[in-house]
């Protein structure tokens, strides 16, 4: 069996000419998968990272309204062959940014029982029909690993107040947002190697971590000192970063070595360092492509495009904002109005990009890409419950994800700690569609049922209750 939680956006990144990695079906793509292990679900989790080469894809249209546009697909098969998951997705990118140092960056993240999978990825160019492919054989863990897959990232940071919705090319991992990365690519102007490393304990632990770098023949070039670590019950995360600077160009790996609860293993991650000349001539291009303003964005839309780009803004809009807009003005003033909404929310005005617009439409397109209601009235995915609260809120920081038990049905709570604490539970009433209707929450700006503890059964309200910490039973608490 295998649980799809969620699909990342795809994300434009200015990265160096992908190397050839042995195995790939198609060197004109990087697919790499990182396993972590959850043990209340004794499942696999799998962070799958594609990186797509903008060269690849033929622009439609001339100009600054050029666009690039692709389709990827995924597919997850078992040791037997059967087809467990496909999904697949549009994506579009500015014709600029087709240059031979550029990518797009997509993720997928889903879970799979013990046993053996294939994970294949394709991309097809709309305008050539041009198909490039890549795969990677999987295995989930069988019990509970020392240590998930090292993880390497160009970034790891703490999530911020104001992160409420990952940037491009970024994935939340509890309190951390991670740039997403089939292969890091550094540079002498970016030679900070990001790593990640889940350890596993039953027990409270204390152990060591030692870090090195070795190139393609296998010799170590770089070595760290021994770390003590410390691992709380259940397990932690392990993460740092290191400064490659002066290391030659170049394909290397890092290997991870973790000595805990009386056993070292090893976890390992390729990366490649690129030379000082190719770097600074990419990184004028890169800082020119970078330049994509409010205007250029609304600007390259036809009618069709911008009547999709203005339906989700009622999530957002405040007071009157949208009396503004009437389907019957010019395209011209249609595009001037969008312009203008996301000007008054650019929280850095006088740069040319507008963080608060990219989060939005990511999150509106993953919302659609995870979402999105099935059966004979189908419902956009950021028209649905789970998707209105993660265009509004960002992805959860914390999950219960529950399957069918009993006369339960399937139920998800997500709540988010960062700022005010709130929490939203959702339960599947479709027979098995994954049609998922928010049923209770505390934020008073959303409408539950009232009935909600009927619909989910006591069992499962006792289980959301021990996971946000609260009595739904007591009637002197007001939760009921």
């Amino acid at each position: 069996m295998i649980a799809v939680r969620l699909t990342a956006l795809a994300a434009l990144a200015a990265l160096t000419g992908p190397p050839e990695l042995p195995g790939q079906l198609d060197a004109d793509l990087i697919l790499r998968a990182v396993r972590s292990y959850r043990a209340e679900q004794g499942r696999t989790e799998v962070n799958a990272f594609v990186q797509i080469p903008l060269i690849l894809m033929e622009p439609a249209g001339d100009g600054p309204k050029g666009v690039l546009s692709y389709r990827v697909s995924i597919k997850v098969t078992d040791s037997t062959g059967l087809k467990l998951f496909q999904q697949d997705w549009q994506n579009h990118a500015p014709a600029e940014m087709r240059r031979p140092d550029a990518s797009a960056v997509d993720m997928v993240r889903f879970s799979v029982a013990p046993g053996r999978y294939r994970l294949e990825v394709s991309v097809q160019d709309s305008v050539s029909g041009r198909q490039a492919s890549s795969a990677v054989e999987l295995e989930g863990f069988a019990s509970i690993p020392p240590a998930s897959d090292l993880l390497l990232s160009p970034q790891i940071r703490a999530a911020g107040n104001g992160d409420t919705v990952p940037r491009p090319a970024e994935l939340r991992w509890g309190r951390m947002l991670v740039a997403a990365a089939a292969r890091l690519n550094l540079t002498p102007l970016r030679s900070n190697a990001y790593y990640l490393l889940e350890a596993y304990v039953p027990e409270e632990e204390s152990g060591t971590l030692k870090l090195r770098v070795a190139d393609s023949a296998g010799k170590s070039l770089i070595s760290t000192d021994t770390t003590p670590v410390q691992v709380p019950a259940g397990g932690g995360v392990l993460k740092g970063h290191l400064d490659l600077s002066g290391l030659p160009p170049g394909d290397y790996d890092m290997i991870a070595s973790l000595a805990l609860a009386g056993r070292t293993v090893e976890r390992s991650a390729s990366f490649t360092m690129a030379g000082l000349d190719e770097t600074l001539e990419k990184d004028v291009a890169r800082r020119e492509a970078a330049k994509v303003t409010d205007e250029g964005y609304f600007g390259a839309m036809d009618e069709a495009e911008v009547a999709r780009a203005t339906e989700p803004l009622s999530l957002i809009a405040e007071g009157g904002e949208m009396r503004r807009y009437s389907k019957d003005l010019s395209l011209s003033a249609k595009r001037r109005f969008l312009t203008e909404f996301w000007q008054r929310r650019d929280p850095t005005a006088g740069t040319t990009l507008n963080e608060a617009r990219v989060r939005f439409y990511e999150a509106v397109a993953f919302a659609e890409r995870s979402y999105g209601e099935r059966g004979r009235a189908a419902v956009p995915g950021w028209k649905t419950d789970r998707g209105r609260v993660y265009v509004k809120n960002g992805a959860t920081e914390e999950m219960l994800d529950r399957v069918q038990a009993g006369r339960s049905p399937p139920y998800q709570v997500w709540r988010y700690r960062q700022g005010r604490d709130r929490w939203y539970i959702f339960a599947d009433r479709s027979n098995g569609l994954g049609n998922y209707q928010l049923v209770h929450s505390n934020d008073l700006r959303e409408a539950g049922l009232p009935n909600w503890r009927e619909v989910l059964r006591e069992e499962a309200v006792a289980d959301i209750g021990r996971f946000l910490g609260i009595d739904f039973f007591d009637s002197t608490a007001g939760f009921r």
